[in-house]
């Protein structure tokens, strides 16, 4: 089987965790086979800038992390401490992050049918949801209309 490309999100909280409200939604893309998470780690990053990891089984007892610990679906340990250290740049201090490893299990299929018919996937690129709202809204501002 191909694999889908591996990517990873990292979702800022300075209010708590919504591990109830977001348990649902991973567990519905998990079971509709869009995704298959990989990995989760929580990372905690300090005022001081001091970061800390934790996996979601050091949170037992904590249902707000409970509800999306039975969602991963490989194995646990593949969030490397360098990609951690990497990837809390990104996280405020004083925040806690939800780091989260998955597969586009959607483009694997795809993958296999373009590789069957002798094709190669030789670019693929994400523009993130904020980087699109701005520029859907710098459009429709400018007399542009959205589909």
């Amino acid at each position: 089987m191909k694999r889908g490309p591996l990517e990873f999100v990292v979702v800022e909280f300075t209010d708590g965790f919504p591990g109830r409200r977001l348990g649902p939604e991973l567990h519905r893309l998990v079971d509709q086979e869009i995704v298959r998470i990989i990995d989760m780690v929580v990372v905690d990053r300090a005022a001081d800038g001091t970061v800390t990891s934790h996996e979601l089984s050091e949170y037992e007892g904590d249902a707000e992390f409970e509800a999306i610990d039975a969602a991963i679906q490989a194995v646990d340990g593949l969030i490397s401490e360098q990609d951690v250290q990497d990837l809390a740049e990104t996280i405020r201090p004083g925040a806690k992050a939800l780091v989260l490893l998955f597969e586009h299990l959607w483009l694997s299929s795809l993958r296999a049918v373009i590789d069957e018919a002798g094709g190669e996937i030789v670019m693929a690129e994400r523009i993130p949801g904020p980087v699109v709202d701005a520029i859907e809204e710098a459009a429709v501002a400018a007399g542009g209309r959205l589909p």
